[in-house]
């Protein structure tokens, strides 16, 4: 689980956002203000995706733990797989697993137009929803996989873990910004140079989950589930 936030973590659309905000905020603004503006757009991203975690992991529970839940699960792992890899090899072609291209002048509209910690805050709610077909494919799988934990606290702390792990990349690169370690746009040029490794590594991380998903199937198929509401 841990892996696979470490890769949804330096996800190529993610990298791509935060740097878009930091170049803005420190051109308007400076870099003390970017500084908060890329954190606050961080804590947003943290309890959005949180919070949509909560809701998919709810209704997962809901569902029941069955055997066919853990097979869709195990599947969509790795077609997810699948996706990633075909980015690798051939990148552009029939579809990208980024942020849709008819998707991206507007999440620039909003991103661009931020100039105060409160406006990126705000922005990293409403960008979370376009970075979803980007970022969502490993949190899922997490996520249906979860649904097997024995209670909801549990489920909801490894959800914590995941998201802490999300967010890291984009707090360090934004302190690093602000020491001066490095700059938003050297950060962009290496998401650039790696898309395709970024791509490669999400997707034989994401499909190595398949095989835990398909184990799940195995025992829901011979025992009783547990009682995952209390």
């Amino acid at each position: 689980m841990v892996s696979a936030a470490g890769v949804d973590a330096i996800n190529p659309c993610a990298f791509a956002v935060l740097t878009i905000l930091l170049m803005t905020v420190a051109a308007a603004e400076g870099r003390r203000r970017a500084l908060f503006a890329g954190l606050a757009f961080s804590l947003a991203v943290f309890l959005s995706y949180f919070l949509m975690g909560i809701g998919l992991y709810s209704a997962a529970a809901a569902a029941g733990l069955t055997r066919g839940l853990y097979v869709t699960v195990a599947v969509l792992a790795i077609l997810i797989g699948l996706f990633n890899l075909k980015d690798y090899l051939w990148y552009g072609k029939w579809f990208l697993m980024e942020v849709p291209l008819s998707w991206r002048p507007a999440l620039k509209r909003i991103i661009g137009g931020v100039t105060s910690d409160l406006g990126a805050f705000l922005a990293g709610f409403v960008v979370s929803h376009f970075l979803l077909p980007c970022t969502s494919g490993p949190y899922i799988v997490i996520l249906g996989l979860l649904a097997k934990t024995e209670t909801r606290a549990a489920a909801m702390a490894w959800s914590v873990l995941y998201n802490i792990v999300f967010v890291t990349p984009m707090v360090a690169i934004t302190v690093a910004a602000y020491f001066g370690f490095t700059t938003a746009q050297k950060a962009e040029e290496w998401r650039a140079r790696n898309l395709r490794r970024l791509h490669l590594a999400s997707g034989v991380i994401v499909a190595a989950l398949a095989p835990s998903a398909s184990a799940c199937s195995q025992r829901s198929g011979s025992a009783t589930p547990r009682n995952v509401s209390r």
